[in-house]
């Protein structure tokens, strides 16, 4: 990248665009009626001086995954947390963790039943054992997964 060259799309044009960059910032929503239609307090609200303001979510630095909506493809989407991040609910905008999923390997383990006066073994056994799962702080799930929001994937139609 050449010195001087700003690696980030114009926000500005973006805006000018109808579109708004998800970095959760505090919207007026006497200033964005129809954001505010749609999201509400979703995200948060508070009021500051005389106007109510309503935020808008943070994508920043997450993968975003498609809401499941009973597809089964998210295995733990009861386990979500909720967009404000205070309770447990699968909605769009709820958030999980990384996760590894729990999972073992199996390897053999050889054991030399002696040794003969040259060294070498005069015989040996072998196991097979499984490796175990991760342990705690790691946490685990029913899938391996990075750290992720659900939501629904729309486009501007007008």
């Amino acid at each position: 990248m050449a010195a001087g060259t700003n690696a980030e799309a114009p926000i500005s044009y973006v805006e000018a665009q109808g579109w708004m960059l998800c970095d959760g910032r505090y919207l007026r929503a006497a200033a964005y009626p129809e954001l505010y239609a749609v999201l509400g307090g979703l995200y948060g609200e508070r009021n500051s001086t005389a106007d109510l303001e309503f935020r808008i979510p943070d994508y920043r630095g997450l993968f975003l995954r498609g809401f499941d909506a009973g597809a089964g493809m998210d295995p733990d989407a009861k386990r979500r947390i909720d967009p404000t991040g205070n309770n447990v609910a699968n909605v769009v905008g709820s958030l999980q963790c990384d996760a590894l999923q729990v999972h073992t390997h199996p390897y053999e383990i050889t054991t030399p039943a002696g040794i003969s006066q040259q060294g070498s073994a005069a015989g040996t056994s072998i196991s097979s054992k499984s490796t175990g799962s991760p342990e705690n702080p790691a946490r685990t799930a029913l899938e391996t997964r990075p750290k992720n929001v659900a939501v629904n994937y729309l486009i501007k139609f007008r």
